[in-house]
């Protein structure tokens, strides 16, 4: 039975983008100038020979990895300060025999590192932990020592294990025992343990001779600080009293397995084959498919340690694979929920990158009675990726799912590897399809190979995680909840309760239904919360529509009558109820329940946010599965109406939380540390007790919010929509897939709160024209000023530098409406949209004119009629444009001045601008002039100022501009101060005279046909004189 879940607990996940990991590199030497140091960035990254981690005495763990050619040993904290420092050591030589000689353990307060070089060099490395976790903690001079005790060349050591800080066994490959003991800083004694393998080792050399076995150790560990027990190559197990250096005892397996006489009873390399437990030893045996011996190591006489067999098991694994043991770790039982249970041996295996944990479940004292435990050895989330390219051809949301499922260092790899191979993305839709799915398959590719595990942690003395062969990458393997061991042992056969054989029967029933589908359902029990589906139906009709739009002919129907038939024999009502009740429903958990921790603990925040998200969507895959039921019943609702009522607004949260999941995990997990811990910081990882009451606290938290003002969307809706500025390259197709995805389809439709964020939203996403009709939607103003979340009311803190204050701020002033529009006239300006912004200001004059007993401040009304003039000329409405600027009584004549003269010194406008004005002033010839006084007169002195010696085109035009205005005596009066300024050219000139003739003629009077030169009167007889002179 699957009783543990395997979680992935990859700590990138929850790397901040505005920081860079800082890797330090430190250099023990090289060939040319002896040791040395140095300290840079490095982008070194990739997989490891091996990782593990080592358990400080305050709790904490460091992982550490050795490079693929084992000469750059890498370190990080695995709880706190990832992404502050990751330490890069790079040895000068390769270890000899990979990770098998190097050894990492903490004494007085440093990380005490020994390993042996190929070249034969013992090297000692002490870290300061301060220097290890802090980020700006700088490192002596004396942290690093090479020694030379033995020649380590002639006979080779294989395997390196550490007694204590001071004393160290190196295994030769002879079978020999060599001790290493630390004097001083500056030597180290070699110590010949009494055996005889030197004696065989120098026999073979010289005269050609084999052992009749190599005995060289392939495990080993200490018991009581006295014994090393040992375990052979041929499965000898071997205890050495360390005290006095001497063989104290010698078991030989295969002679009790009776497998003495088959060579290939052997281990091909050292490894974790013996683990210990109080004072019981676990011992693996290659025996068949596996053994495991389980017994005790007791006192003999004259202080001889005995090991008694008590048990033997037989591996429980199938034959269709080749496995090989990677670890195992004997422990206390841990809380599985067993009736029985005395020991657990936690067994990790492998085959190529597919592992598999179990547990040995040792039943009682006795050592006989034993079950073996299995746990689903691929996450809930390698499990769903099947699905991500199931998107009925849409190449967008394909690619975000890829993107939301796998990490941005893998994406990255992925697609350089498809580039190196000439596969590029070509636009069309089936070839961006194409090149998903050749995307996705590199994708899983890399995801199983960072996902390689190399050795088992028993972390806090209970919970089990697995280390990658990738660097950051972990994973921790969960007790499940009931509902979870339901899931995962959906297809046993077992003698099951009504509830497990209720949804058991669901579960068959759907799985009939293809996803697309059930996607589709979904989406409309999500609309049926939100009333984006037939508000005014009654339930039963709401439950009819999506039978009809969703499930008609997509269905066999012989399923249906089994599904009929089965569900006859349950009693539905308490069914549901013991589901919503033991599954769903908040549970009461005290926070004392759990510790806090007050700083940020990596591994303990991913490993809750992902079993979080695993509890959240299997809970919806039940509830979902129910809910389908009842769209092929005909059903009286009143009779099921609190279950159903419950079970919708469960599957819309639920739904809510994975879509937030997907579209930014680091989000939601500040979003919920926020929420659920009193530092913002998660929790302490201690227990499995502990994990489970955090994950019950922290999913009645977001099951009690409100649908209305759910702070987690709110959460995402001011990072993604009102912190404008702030890059977010986690997701790059945010916030469009925030609206796709959670916004559109979870906000409540008639809800003003929920549709006036939307408005935002769309505007965010560049819909305007929709986000028009939101903004438009309600008498927002007058509506939801009480009543905007929080993220929206800080807004009009007078620090706020949201291009969302100035409309925020609207709703606070008395002249509301008309300076709710303006603001989003101003919006639509600013990013190009002036089609809307029109609108909008039109709409705010409008209230401006009706509302006219609020009085609206002379600031605010000449922004508004400059932002009404902006726009009429940017959309060249002259005619309008020159309304408000000779009839607006709120504009300066500065500002007008302004205005006419950018018009009329306008390369593309001032033609049509000054057309149209002509226009109108002609239109008013008859009865009073058109410009008030002042409008002509900035008009004239512009029009005045553009001309110079040879500007015709512009004297033209001051010209038409004061005839048609009634001036025509200083119309003409500019014409013969050209002619003056250009008597060098006859024809200019004399244009000149018969435009100003022609004009004077026109007066009745002939007592009014002059004009002034200055100070000197001139008549039309003078100029006509004159004229005939030229």
């Amino acid at each position: 039975m699957l009783l543990l879940s395997k979680v992935d607990a990859d700590l990138l996940q929850l790397k901040d983008n505005a920081f860079d990991e800082n890797v330090i590199n430190l250099y023990l030497g090289d060939s040319q100038n002896g040791i040395n140091r140095d300290v840079k960035s490095s982008a070194e990254d990739g997989r490891s020979s091996f990782a593990s981690t080592v358990e400080l005495s305050n709790n904490s763990h460091i992982s550490y990895h050795l490079s693929m050619d084992n000469t750059i040993i890498t370190l990080y904290p695995v709880e706190k300060n990832l992404f502050k420092k990751t330490i890069n050591l790079f040895l000068p030589e390769a270890t000899m025999n990979q990770h098998h000689t190097l050894t990492i353990q903490e004494f007085n307060g440093c990380l005490l590192i020994n390993t042996i070089l190929k070249n034969g060099i013992y090297l000692l490395i002490e870290l300061p932990l301060k220097y290890i976790f802090s980020p700006r903690e700088r490192l002596d001079h004396d942290w690093f020592k090479a020694f030379n005790p033995y020649d380590f060349t002639v006979r080779v050591p294989h395997l390196l294990f550490s007694v204590s800080p001071q004393f160290l066994v190196a295994f030769l490959e002879d079978g020999g025992l060599l001790g290493l003991k630390q004097l001083n800083d500056t030597d180290v004694e070699p110590i010949l343990f009494n055996d005889n393998s030197y004696l065989q080792s120098i026999t073979s050399l010289f005269y050609g001779r084999n052992s009749h076995r190599s005995e060289k150790a392939v495990s080993c560990i200490l018991y009581e600080e006295k014994y090393l027990v040992i375990l052979t190559q041929h499965c000898h197990l071997r205890i050495w009293d360390i005290t006095t250096f001497s063989l104290i005892q010698d078991c030989d397996f295969t002679k009790e397995h009776h497998f003495e006489n088959v060579d290939i009873s052997s281990y091909e390399n050292p490894g974790r084959f013996v683990s210990l437990f109080s004072n019981y030893l676990v011992v693996y045996l290659p025996f068949g498919n596996g053994i495991f011996e389980i017994g005790n190591l007791t006192p003999g006489s004259r202080g001889r340690i005995n090991f008694t067999s008590k048990g033997v098991f037989t591996a429980n694994l199938s034959s269709s694979s080749i496995w090989s043991l990677v670890d195992m770790t004997l422990l206390k039982p841990l809380d599985l929920n067993l009736t029985y249970s005395y020991a657990n041996l936690v067994v990790l295996w492998k085959s190529g990158t597919v592992s598999k944990l179990q547990i040995l479940n040792i039943l009682d004292e006795d050592l006989q009675a034993h079950e073996w435990i299995e746990a689903t050895n691929r996450s809930l989330s390698d499990i769903e990726s099947e699905q991500d390219l199931n998107v009925n051809s849409d190449a967008e949301k394909g690619l975000f799912n890829l993107k939301s499922r796998y990490q941005s260092c893998l994406f990255e790899k992925a697609q350089k590897i498809l580039s190196e191979n000439n596969i590029i993305m070509l636009p069309g839709e089936s070839e961006l399809m194409d090149y998903l799915a050749n995307l996705e398959t590199v994708l899983k590719d890399l995801k199983s190979k960072s996902d390689e595990v190399s050795s088992l942690s028993i972390y806090r003395d209970e919970i089990i995680l697995v280390n990658s062969l990738q660097k950051y990458n972990h994973s921790v393997y969960k007790t499940n909840t009931p509902l979870e061991n339901i899931y995962y042992n959906i297809h046993s056969e077992s003698n099951d309760d009504e509830l497990t054989r209720y949804l058991k029967t669901l579960h068959g029933f759907s799985s009939t239904i293809s996803k697309e589908v059930l996607k589709d359902v979904s989406e409309r029990f999500i609309g049926i919360v939100s009333g984006a589906v037939a508000r005014d139906s009654s339930p039963n009709e709401k439950f009819t529509d999506i039978f009809k739009s969703c499930l008609e002919n997509k269905f066999e129907l012989s399923n249906l009558k089994l599904l009929f038939n089965e569900l006859s024999s349950f009693d539905i009502i308490p069914t549901l109820n013991e589901f919503i009740e033991h599954n769903l429903e908040p549970s009461v958990v005290n926070p004392s329940d759990f510790v806090d921790s007050i700083t940020t603990d990596s591994l303990a925040t991913v490993a809750t946010l992902e079993s979080l998200r695993q509890q959240v969507t299997i809970q919806r895959h039940f509830v979902l599965q129910i809910l389908l039921t009842f769209a092929f019943l005909d059903f009286d609702f009143t009779a099921f109406e609190k279950q159903i009522t419950s079970l919708l607004d469960y599957h819309f949260k639920q739904s809510l939380f994975l879509e937030l999941y997907n579209i930014d995990k680091t989000l939601l997990t500040k979003e919920l540390l926020t929420r659920t811990t009193d530092h913002g910081c998660g929790i302490s990882l201690l227990s499995y007790a502990e994990l489970h009451n955090y994950l019950k606290y922290a999913l009645s938290d977001f099951y009690e919010t409100p649908i209305s003002i759910n702070p987690y969307f709110l959460g995402f809706y001011r990072s993604f929509i009102l912190q404008t500025g702030v890059p977010n390259e986690k997701n790059m197709l945010s916030p469009r897939f925030l609206l796709q995805n959670v916004c559109w389809p979870f906000h409540l439709r008639g809800n003003k709160v929920h549709e006036f964020l939307i408005a935002t939203i769309l505007f965010a996403c560049e819909q305007y024209a929709q986000a028009f009709d939101y903004f438009h939607l309600h008498d927002y103003p007058n509506t939801i000023a009480d009543c905007l979340p929080d993220c929206l009311k800080e807004l009009q803190d007078s620090d706020s530098n949201s291009i969302w204050t100035p409309l925020i701020v609207s709703f606070t002033v008395p002249h509301r409406h008309s300076s709710y529009e303006y603001e989003l006239s101003v919006l639509f300006a600013e990013i190009g949209s002036y089609e809307f912004a029109l609108k909008s200001i039109k709409r705010s004059i409008e209230y401006s004119m009706r509302e006219i007993s609020i009085d609206e401040p002379h600031d605010f009304k000449q922004a508004q009629i400059v932002q009404y003039l902006d726009l009429l000329f940017y959309f060249d409405m002259f005619s309008e444009a020159l309304d408000v600027l000779r009839l607006s009584p709120s504009l300066s004549q500065e500002v007008k001045a302004n205005y006419y003269k950018s018009i009329l010194e306008s390369t593309q406008q001032s033609g049509p601008f000054f057309a149209t004005l002509l226009k109108l002033c002609h239109s008013h010839d008859k009865g009073q002039l058109y410009l008030p006084p002042e409008d002509y007169q900035i008009i004239d002195k512009i029009i005045l100022s553009h001309i110079t010696d040879n500007s015709w085109v512009n004297l033209k035009k001051l010209y038409s501009f004061r005839v048609i205005n009634k001036h025509e005596r200083s119309a003409v009066e500019a014409l013969y101060a050209y002619a003056q300024r250009v008597g060098y050219d006859p024809e200019a000139k004399r244009k000149c005279f018969l435009l100003i003739i022609n004009t004077l003629s026109t007066f009745d009077d002939e007592q009014d046909q002059w004009l002034l030169n200055g100070c000197n009167i001139v008549t039309l007889c003078e100029l006509k004189a004159e004229l005939r002179r030229l």
